[in-house]
């Protein structure tokens, strides 16, 4: 399956994900409020770390050996390595139960341990599919995943439960997703070897730390306000940091669809189709951002107070500096899986570490200083500062393209349909949803004509949809 037909296989399902997930914390923000999302948010990002520490790079070692031709040793090698890891977490977990349920605000941590081991799995299975390069049918994973999670979760709040209908949710999504991944897999029987585990650590001990690195730009903020701030401010941070990360959608999937593909060019000693595949993708990456800006700067707060409750627009210039952050984000999560592609973690890990070290001090610092606002600046300028190191290290090992003339054109599409919205704003009040879809629809439309208009576009555009649907017209 090609990288094109794959990322929207994936973009098409993540489309699904999100208004299911849109759908989903609209009901819960309003039916339990943001303290209660944030002790469900913390749990998230308790799992996510959990679940980072037990991966530290090998879920992507594996996907790299596999893509690359190594047998079915190497998935079974992994699958030790990482329950191995999990297993000792887990018992960190179960002796230190009330640390971990006060740091909650609520005692979680056996429920922590179920879902450590659900998502290591989910991890590892998943791997092995893009490893095969069929990338494209994670897509029903994840729809399938949600549906399931927010349906359970969705009922059991109905009942009266809290922020633990969330977390039951949660474990019967990834039961399902793990489930049939591994119906899709089908890993035959095979035994580790050491050698399969020293090729696995030889490749992770520098993809940990761009594996650390997604996780920590993902959800060290939330842990941050947690500390320093209230629940109900990581509930709100966190709404609009998914609202924020809708934008990448088509950008996260180019990524995973890309990563196996460039290995596979890379043992074949190809190097220059990958260069021209990576400077074709930064225009589709980059589409959705770049509006999503001036929409969220224009009706960011009516849709946040419409959407998820009045209590959620406080954060409505933090979603606009967040969807800012994805442009940098977009293009990091196509660059970085290249240069894991090209078997180049090492690179990776040194862009990451400056970018965790000053993740970490601008978030303790600006949080403090000035709220939730200061973690999103934090999250955007330490996401811009390891993208930059990373294009700059991938152009010294294939030939990059920068598509300024394009870019530059969805900034003009995007200018004007802001200022069409600004000034329908000054005479229509958005005060209910329909109005605020009008709004959107609106804009969509004239961001499309605008950018269809210039023929540079027009062709980058057609060219994607070509590889992707055969007989496209142009």
């Amino acid at each position: 399956m090609s990288v094109s037909s794959s990322s929207v296989r994936l973009f098409v399902g993540r489309i699904a994900t999100m208004v299911l997930n849109f759908a989903a914390l609209a009901y819960f923000a309003r039916a339990l409020g943001s303290a209660d999302l944030g002790v469900f948010f913390l749990f998230q990002a308790a799992l996510s770390m959990l679940v980072l520490v037990s991966d530290i790079g090998l879920s992507t070692a594996v996907e790299k050996r596999l893509s690359a031709g190594s047998g079915r040793s190497v998935f079974w090698t992994g699958a030790m390595l990482m329950g191995g890891i999990a297993s000792v977490l887990s018992l960190g977990l179960v002796l230190f139960r009330d640390v971990a349920a006060g740091f909650l605000g609520a005692d979680l941590a056996l429920t922590l341990v179920v879902a450590l081991g659900l998502s290591v799995a989910q991890r590892l299975l998943n791997a092995a599919l893009r490893g095969e390069l069929r990338t494209g049918e994670l897509a029903s994973l994840t729809i399938a995943e949600t549906a399931v999670q927010y349906g359970v979760a969705a009922v059991l709040v109905w009942s009266g439960l809290g922020a633990e209908a969330l977390v039951v949710g949660v474990l019967l999504g990834l039961t399902v997703s793990d489930l049939w991944a591994l119906v899709k897999v089908r890993p035959a029987p095979a035994t580790p070897t050491k050698d399969d585990a020293d090729s696995l650590l030889e490749y992770a001990k520098y993809n940990a730390i761009p594996t650390v690195g997604l996780q920590v730009h993902n959800w060290m903020d939330v842990l941050i306000i947690g500390v320093f701030l209230a629940q109900s401010d990581v509930g709100a941070y966190e709404v609009a940091w998914r609202v924020a990360g809708a934008t990448t959608l088509l950008a996260g999937s180019i990524g995973l669809a890309i990563m196996p593909q460039a290995s596979a060019w890379d043992a074949e000693g190809a190097g220059d189709r990958v260069g021209r595949l990576v400077s074709a993708t930064f225009v589709p990456a980059l589409l959705f951002v770049i509006p999503a800006v001036v929409g969220a700067l224009v009706i960011g707060a009516d849709g946040l107070r419409l959407i998820f409750g009045s209590e959620f627009e406080r954060a409505s210039l933090v979603l606009v500096v967040l969807i800012a952050g994805q442009a940098p984000a977009a293009v990091q999560s196509i660059v970085g899986r290249t240069l894991l592609g090209l078997d180049r973690p090492n690179l990776v890990a040194r862009a990451t570490i400056v970018s965790i070290v000053l993740n970490l001090v601008l978030n303790v610092v600006l949080v403090v200083q000035i709220g939730l606002i200061g973690a999103a600046l934090a999250t955007t300028l330490s996401f811009t500062v390891g993208t930059i190191l990373r294009v700059w290290y991938l152009d010294d090992l294939v030939p990059l393209t920068a598509p300024t003339l394009e870019l530059g054109w969805c900034g003009v599409a995007a200018t004007v349909m802001g200022v069409v919205l600004f000034v329908l704003d000054r005479f229509v009040t958005i005060e209910s949803i329909t109005v605020l879809l009008g709004f959107v629809l609106l804009g969509s439309t004239i961001y499309g004509l605008v950018l269809v208009a210039h023929p540079s576009v027009r062709r980058t555009l057609l060219r994607y949809a070509r590889s992707v649907v055969p007989g496209v017209a142009g």
